[in-house]
Parts: structure tokens; sequence; C-alpha cells
């Protein structure tokens, strides 16, 4: 059937003349199973309650204004692992497949720009960039600074690698950030970025 049915386009080219060929549209991409660093703590850790999800979610960062958000909707696969021991604590793996790296470029400065409209008088939301590590990243923190908090605080590493995006984020609802908050987050980061090609098959 599949011959017979190439011959007739072949009849068809030389009586018509040439035949344009076809346009095939790209497979979306899709991150494997059991990819991401935290996947297999969900059947193993019993202090931590871990949940993974293929569903598309916002990105794992600006929990205290997730209006200023950058929106991920047009990406074409995501995945977040999730880990919480009680309401005073998260730790979240977030990646995050898009289109193409001039879509994931526009994630970041998103970032950039929701991180700039969060910074108030109660909240002090800092982003420095990190060198040599992805295409670009930057850490993120985030802490409550009104006289009657307990210092609650959001904290996170973000890198793009071509089309993708990684997020390694951590919430506590006290304690002020230092410098050594983000060891793990970017040990986290660093293991996982010279992966992050093979997840969006750029390499």
């Amino acid at each position: 059937m599949i011959k017979r049915a190439l011959s007739g386009v072949a009849v068809a080219a030389l009586v018509c003349g040439a035949v344009s060929a076809p346009a095939f549209a790209a497979s979306p991409r899709e991150i494997p199973k059991g990819f991401l660093k935290y996947e297999h703590k969900k059947a193993q850790d019993k202090i931590f309650t871990w949940k993974v999800s293929d569903k598309a979610q916002p990105l794992a960062l600006l929990s205290d204004c997730p209006g200023k958000r950058p929106s991920v909707r047009k990406a074409e696969d995501t995945r977040t692992v999730t880990a919480s021991g009680d309401s005073d604590y998260r730790y979240a793996e977030q990646l995050i497949i898009m289109p193409s790296p001039e879509a994931a470029q526009q994630v970041v400065k998103g970032m950039w720009a929701g991180a700039a409209a969060c910074n108030t008088k109660k909240l002090a939301v800092k982003t420095p960039p990190i060198a040599n590590l992805g295409d670009e990243a930057f850490t993120f923190s985030a802490q409550d600074i009104t006289e009657d908090s307990l210092g609650g605080a959001e904290r996170a590493v973000m890198v793009r690698k071509g089309s993708a995006l990684l997020v390694y984020s951590e919430i506590t609802a006290y304690g002020k950030v230092g410098r050594h908050d983000f060891g793990k987050l970017l040990a986290d980061a660093k293991a996982m970025v010279p992966r992050l090609c093979q997840a969006a098959k750029e390499c």
C-alpha cells in the first residue's frame, strides 16, 4: 500500500512538475522517566512526603508573589518534584523544556522582572547572577522583613541551558537568608546541568 502511494506521488510529480516535500512538525520533547535527581525519593523517604508531577506547573519560585511569575504554558514538557515535611518546609526540583532557547530566555527575563516587582518594604528579593553555570543562572531569595515576622524565607537556584530551565527551591518558615543556605541548591543544580542538553535533545 505504501509503495503504491509513493508511486502515485512520483507519477504526479512527472505530470505536474516538482512536488514540494511535505512538512512534518517535530514531535514534542519528553523528559525521560527517572531523569530528575529526586524522583526516586518518592518511595524511599520516611521523613518527607515526596510528590512527582508531570502536569504543567508554575515556576517553583516567587511563592509570595505568584501573580508575578512568567508563564510557562507553552512548555513542551515539565516535571516537578516536591518534598514537604510540615507546613514550615518545602523543597522543589523542577525541569521545564521550552520550545526554543529564545522562549526559555523570555521566561528568565520574566523571572527577573517578577522578582523586581515583588521586592517591597515587606519582602526583600535578590537575584544575583551565577557565573559559569549553564547559559545563564542566578540565585533567588525572598526574605520576609516585617517586624512581626519569624523571618520566613524562600531561596532558589535557577539555570537555563538552551531550551531547558532548571529550578531548585527551598522554603522555610523562619531564618535569615545567608550565603550558606544556597549550598545544597547549588550542588544539586551543578550535578544536573550537564544532563540538561540530553533532556532538551540539543546535544
